[in-house]
């Protein structure tokens, strides 16, 4: 890894800054075969369609990280549920910056069993956008748990409990 990476070239900042509406405050980049991807402080910057940017907000990504084998920065998307992946051919530091950005929209998680061998984890999460000070709650089944309906409202009641218990 260089001492000191290299800066966006000046196009590349100029879409950036076009796309975000100011001067982009750039935490990590990485360079993918479709352009630079770009970390934010509140969101990922991917290259899109007609030489636009794709946004992925933060707080909107389930799980995910650096894929070493397949030298991708793959994730879930929380609002769809949809898999994404971008292969980089160099990285930089985007995989460090990227986990901990995730991390950072993090108040609270625990998880809680509606049946014995059933988990779910109910997490509180943070916009990391300026000035949201909004907390997205949510409830995630772990890996064969189905919602049922009664799963669904044993989660329901633990969201509201927390909720209650730790109002943010």
């Amino acid at each position: 890894m260089k001492l000191f990476p290299e800066r966006l070239d000046a196009a590349t900042r100029q879409r950036l800054a076009d796309h975000v509406g100011g001067r982009p405050r750039v935490l990590a980049w990485g360079r993918a075969e479709t352009g630079a991807v770009v970390a934010l402080p509140d969101r990922l910057c991917v290259p899109g369609t007609n030489g636009g940017w794709d946004d992925v907000p933060w707080h909107d990504v389930l799980h995910g990280g650096w894929d070493d084998e397949g030298k991708a920065l793959r994730w879930t998307r929380l609002s769809t549920s949809e898999q994404q992946a971008v292969v980089l051919g160099e990285p930089g530091s985007l995989p460090e910056v990227f986990r901990e950005r995730v991390e950072a929209t993090f108040l609270f998680s625990q998880v809680v069993h509606p049946r014995p061998g059933k988990a779910i984890t109910i997490t509180a999460r943070r916009n990391l956008a300026d000035g949201d000070a909004r907390i997205l709650w949510t409830a995630h089944p772990a890996r064969g748990v189905r919602m049922d309906a009664e799963t669904l409202a044993f989660a329901e009641q633990e969201l509201a409990r927390l909720r209650a218990e730790y109002a943010f």
